[in-house]
């Protein structure tokens, strides 16, 4: 029988913030043992009410380290300096990793949308995700896009992410963090020809969740995946309950392989 033969998807994985230095060693060694293609090393951290911030600046080490390990590391900054600070520092690394930033959902501003693109355009080394903004609206986000491609960045080192949308009181009956619009996410990949990926982490919001809505969006086109693991969730700074232990994430993505094995099959993709 010929083997089933499947395309790569694209994983971003790692604790929701970075922490202090043995959390971040110890998803350093787990994820070059996984593979894993970028580091998840947030620095800044958005939040809905005063709390945990993350350690800013002061993580920049851990990003440099990371590099000089051979891993990519994948950094949200909040502001257009956060960027120039990560990238600076990134840079001076002299390898072939590369540095993938993000603008989450909560970050709204086009200036900082675009001023964020424009410090990924000036290296080669430097890829840019953006994710949908929290409320439910196709044409916003299409905008987002089309700030970011203004900024002067290559096409070809921008990729997008779906993490849901803020649920209303009629939209939400599995009780998701966030509720997908799997239907916009494939029309944007198709609409803009980028890489669509899929975030079960803030769409899940527990790790129960996390597991069903993973299996639920494998079923879809979807180029990767960007999930927050954590050597130890229970003491979590923050998104405790959603992140993942790395054996859980072991679990997860041998189920999501099973799954995709088995569609491919009753399509007869070999």
């Amino acid at each position: 029988m010929t083997p089933i033969k499947l395309p790569k998807k694209i994983i971003i994985a790692g604790p929701c913030a970075v922490e202090n230095k043995e959390q971040v060693l110890e998803s350093m060694k787990q994820c070059k043992q996984l593979q894993i293609d970028f580091i998840r090393l947030s620095l800044w951290k958005p939040r809905t009410k005063p709390g945990f911030e993350g350690v800013g600046e002061a993580g920049i080490e851990y990003v440099v380290e990371a590099a000089q390990q051979g891993l990519n590391p994948g950094v949200e900054p909040m502001l257009i300096e956060h960027a120039q600070q990560v990238a600076d520092a990134f840079l001076k690394v002299k390898n072939n990793t590369k540095l993938l930033l993000w603008i989450g959902a909560r970050n709204q501003n086009h200036y900082i949308q675009r001023g964020i693109a424009a410090v990924a355009a000036k290296d080669p080394r430097i890829f840019l995700m953006v994710k949908n903004q929290i409320w439910h609206n196709e044409k916003h986000w299409e905008g987002i896009v089309e700030h970011v491609l203004d900024s002067g960045l290559p096409k070809e080192r921008l990729m997008l992410c779906h993490r849901g949308f803020a649920p209303t009181a009629d939209n939400n009956p599995k009780g998701y963090r966030n509720v997908p619009d799997y239907d916009m996410a494939m029309r944007m990949k198709e609409k803009t020809g980028l890489p669509m990926l899929f975030d079960p982490s803030h769409t899940g919001g527990s790790v129960e969740k996390v597991f069903d809505i993973a299996l639920e969006a494998n079923q879809h086109e979807f180029d990767g995946y960007i999930i927050e693991v954590h050597p130890n969730p229970k003491v979590a700074m923050s998104d405790a309950t959603q992140q993942l232990t790395w054996g859980e994430y072991r679990k997860l993505t041998q189920q999501m392989y099973n799954k995709r094995v088995q569609i491919a099959k009753e399509h007869k993709v070999v």
